[in-house]
């Protein structure tokens, strides 16, 4: 093999190598590393953890810090959140407990018992309640992350 044959096979090689790295970087991690592949989550093992806000949130999947998610929340039975706002919309689905999501404090409340659904819109004051005496427990799903704004 000449010279000049075995230098453009290296520099063939170097760029085709150089050309995958890069498109790898600009790839960057998946945010759902299941994204692709079936998942199966018994929910003996979702782990619990409070997040900043202090809110008892086990991850589904994606970051609910910093973008499309979807995470199960964890409230006491016969609590509530104060007046506040999220930046992003989201769903909420009731799996255990009595739920109560209302627009304003002394609106009138509706029970969403498990099985219920919401829709709660970003930048709307809202309250939420655990109505029951039992924990309350709901999957949220949002394109954005989830924040707790105190309403001013």
């Amino acid at each position: 093999m000449s010279l000049v044959k075995h230098l453009q096979r290296i520099t063939m090689s170097t760029v085709i190598l150089a050309t995958v790295s890069t498109l790898a970087i600009a790839a960057g991690p998946s945010p759902d590393p299941y994204a692709d592949a079936t998942k199966v989550v018994p929910v003996t093992e979702l782990k619990f953890y409070q997040n900043k806000e202090g809110l008892t949130i086990a991850n589904g999947w994606g970051d609910p810090a910093g973008g499309a998610h979807s995470n199960y929340i964890r409230m006491a039975g016969g609590t509530a959140s104060g007046v506040h706002t999220h930046t992003d919309s989201y769903y909420g689905v009731v799996i255990a407990g009595v739920v109560v999501n209302e627009p304003t404090a002394g609106a009138p409340e509706r029970p969403l018992p498990a099985g219920s659904y919401w829709y709660q819109k970003g930048g709307e004051r809202h309250v939420t309640k655990c109505i029951s005496q039992t924990e309350c427990l709901f999957f949220v799903t949002s394109k954005g992350g989830f924040d707790y704004l105190p309403a001013k």
